[in-house]
């Protein structure tokens, strides 16, 4: 982990990595040295984790526009090309003289060439580099292929082995029931049950919070 390489800050994690590229395969978490690239792209058995590139466009317009209820409601972005852009085009690169507080990641099927979905964590606390909160989506024509925990745990081991964090959670509605058996799935356990908290489609609804700590993934590697 980081803090292995004796680094104090965030901003000093920054300042060394970028010294070097690396590549990381979430199967065997082993590294090559290159350049400029902090740990990406995340390599699975089927999907690749990497930043957005401009051809990306036309396949999160497509799961954009046959997202669920659950999904459209969390949608980041316009579901037009010029909503997508808008959004997305500022990801494409990380910036090493920023301590980045959030890494949203394309989901690319390897076997189709075709992004499916998308995957990000955002860090709370950068200072000391502790806490993050997991969030994906997938289009609904990819859903129920295990293709969402494939990219969750990658992003889980990407979290805690190479950002060092101690600790992430993920939120999500209690009607939900797809998102937090998936949660469960890889793991990670409710923490939180907050009765009414929301007002989604006319009607207050409960949300769950959902986390997991860096030991506890480390024990069910």
């Amino acid at each position: 982990m980081l803090s292995s390489l004796g680094l104090s800050s965030f901003s000093s994690f920054w300042q060394v990595l970028f010294g070097v590229e690396s590549y990381i395969d979430v199967k065997s978490m082993t590294t090559t040295n290159h350049r400029n690239v902090l740990f990406l792209p995340i390599e699975t058995r089927r999907l690749l984790i990497r930043l957005f590139e401009d051809k990306d466009l036309e396949d999160i317009l497509e799961y954009s526009k046959t997202t669920d209820f659950w999904l459209i409601r969390t949608l980041a972005w316009q579901p037009t090309r010029e909503g997508i852009r808008k959004y997305w085009e500022p990801k494409r690169v990380l910036d090493p003289n920023n301590n980045e507080d959030r890494f949203d990641l394309v989901v690319e099927w390897k076997e189709k060439n075709k992004v499916i979905g998308n995957i990000g964590i955002d860090i709370s606390e950068k200072s000391d580099n502790q806490h993050g909160t997991i969030n994906w989506m997938l289009g609904n024509d990819y859903q129920g292929l295990g293709f969402a925990s494939e990219a969750a745990r990658s992003l889980l081991t990407f979290g805690f082995d190479k950002l060092d964090l101690h600790r992430i959670s993920a939120i999500t509605s209690r009607d939900n029931i797809r998102s937090w058996l998936l949660m469960e799935r890889i793991g990670m356990r409710r923490e939180a049950h907050f009765k009414k908290n929301e007002f989604v489609n006319g009607e207050w609804q409960d949300t769950f919070i959902y986390a997991i700590l860096a030991e506890e993934w480390l024990a069910k590697q």
